[in-house]
C-alpha cells in the first residue's frame, strides 16, 4: 500500500495505554516497517512501569523478545537480530524534550482527540500527527484500506485514523451498498473495558458511539433516519462484539451474500486484509491481536426478509489499521 523508502521515518508516540502497547508490538513485529518508534512519552507512566507492563501484559506477548531498560532507554531485541532503542519520557506531551525531532507523531493517549490540542506537536521535523481516536476537527479522517489514497501531506497535517468501530463498519457497509444497495443499517457493539477498571466497574453502560456520527459522513446513503448504533460497555477485558444489520431493496439469498463477502475478503478482493471470516464461532479469545478490523462468523449469517444479519468479533485494542496507515503515510511524507 506504500512505496519503499530508503530509511525508516522516525516516529514518536504519546500515550502507553492499551492502544500504545499494541502499536509497539505491531511495529516491532514488522521487519519491513517504514517507520521507527524512537521516542515514547506518557503523562503518568514512568520508564520502569512501562517496562513492567510490556513484560507482564496477559494479552500482548513480548516473550519472544529481549526487553530491558537502560536508564530511560527501552531496548528491544528480536530473535532475528533486529533491535530498537526507544527514549522514554514522562510528563505533559507538549513539553516532551524530543518534540519536533520525529517526522511522525502518534497521539495514542486518547486524551487529545481535538486537533487544537495536537497542534503543539507540529513543530520542527514533525510532518504529520496521527490521532488514534475519532477527531471531529482533524484535517481528515483516513481509513487504511478504504480512503487512504486521499491523504495529502500538504493539507493533512493532523489526521484521525478513525476508530475501532469506524474501521470495523465503514468499508463493509460501503461494499455491501455497492453490491446490493443498503436502505437501512443498524450496528450493535458490546465493548470491553480496560483491565485496570475491572475491580471497580460492575455494571453495563450504554454510551454514544462515534460511528453514529462518522458513518454518515463517510457514507452518504446513511442518515439519521436509516442508521443506528447501539453501544454497550461491559465489565470484561477481552475481545469485543460487533454485529451488523443491512436491509437491501431486494431479497438476497444467504448463499449469495456469503459468497460475495468471501470473494471480497479473498486475494485481490475489495476488502482483502480488512475482514476475516471463520466457519464457526470459536469464541472471542481466538481473535486477540487479529489483523482484521472484524472477523465475521459464517454459520451465524442470517437473512430475515431483505435484511442481512452479520455477527462478528473485533479486537478494539488492536492497531492493525493504525499500523497499516502509518506505514502508508511514512511512504508519502
Amino acid at each position: 500500500m506504500a512505496k519503499k523508502i530508503s530509511a525508516p521515518r522516525d516516529a514518536g508516540m504519546n500515550g502507553f495505554g492499551r492502544f500504545g502497547l499494541n502499536l509497539l508490538k505491531s511495529w516491532i513485529d514488522d521487519p519491513e516497517a517504514p517507520y521507527a518508534i524512537r521516542f515514547l512519552n506518557d503523562e503518568k507512566l514512568t520508564a520502569p512501569k512501562i517496562l513492567d507492563i510490556i513484560q507482564k501484559d496477559p494479552l500482548v506477548d513480548f516473550r519472544s523478545y529481549a526487553v530491558s531498560l537502560d536508564g530511560d532507554i527501552l531496548r528491544v531485541s528480536t530473535p532475528e537480530g533486529r533491535s530498537a532503542h526507544i527514549t522514554i519520557t514522562t510528563g505533559p506531551a507538549d513539553q516532551a524534550p524530543w518534540l519536533g525531532i520525529p517526522e511522525l507523531f502518534f497521539e495514542c493517549s486518547g486524551a487529545r482527540q481535538e486537533a487544537e490540542r495536537c497542534k503543539p506537536f507540529l513543530t520542527g521535523n514533525t510532518k504529520v500527527v496521527m490521532i488514534s481516536a475519532t477527531s471531529y476537527d482533524a484535517d481528515a479522517t483516513i481509513l487504511a484500506g478504504f480512503n487512504h489514497a486521499a491523504f495529502n501531506p500538504k493539507r493533512h497535517r493532523i489526521i484521525s485514523y478513525g476508530s475501532c468501530t469506524v474501521n470495523g463498519y465503514v468499508p463493509l457497509a460501503a461494499f455491501l451498498h455497492k453490491k446490493f444497495g443498503v436502505e437501512y443499517s443498524a450496528v450493535n457493539v458490546v465493548h470491553n473495558i480496560q483491565l485496570y477498571r475491572l475491580p471497580t466497574f460492575h455494571t453495563l453502560q450504554r454510551k454514544f458511539c462515534t460511528l453514529e456520527k462518522m458513518g454518515p459522513e463517510f457514507l452518504p446513503f446513511l442518515r439519521k433516519e436509516n442508521f443506528i448504533v447501539n453501544y454497550t460497555v461491559v465489565p470484561y477485558e477481552g475481545v469485543s462484539v460487533i454485529d451488523f444489520a443491512f436491509r437491501f431493496p431486494r431479497r438476497v439469498t444467504r448463499e449469495k451474500l456469503i459468497a460475495t463477502i468471501k470473494k471480497a475478503i479473498g486475494p485481490k478482493g475489495e476488502l482483502e486484509g480488512l475482514y476475516g471470516m471463520i466457519e464457526k464461532d470459536t469464541g472471542p479469545e481466538a481473535h486477540v491481536r487479529t489483523e482484521f478490523s472484524a472477523v465475521l462468523i459464517e454459520d451465524a449469517v442470517q437473512m430475515r426478509g431483505n435484511t442481512a444479519h452479520l455477527f462478528a468479533y473485533f479486537y478494539n485494542e488492536g492497531t492493525a489499521r493504525y499500523h497499516q496507515l502509518a506505514t502508508y503515510i511514512a511512504g508519502k511524507i
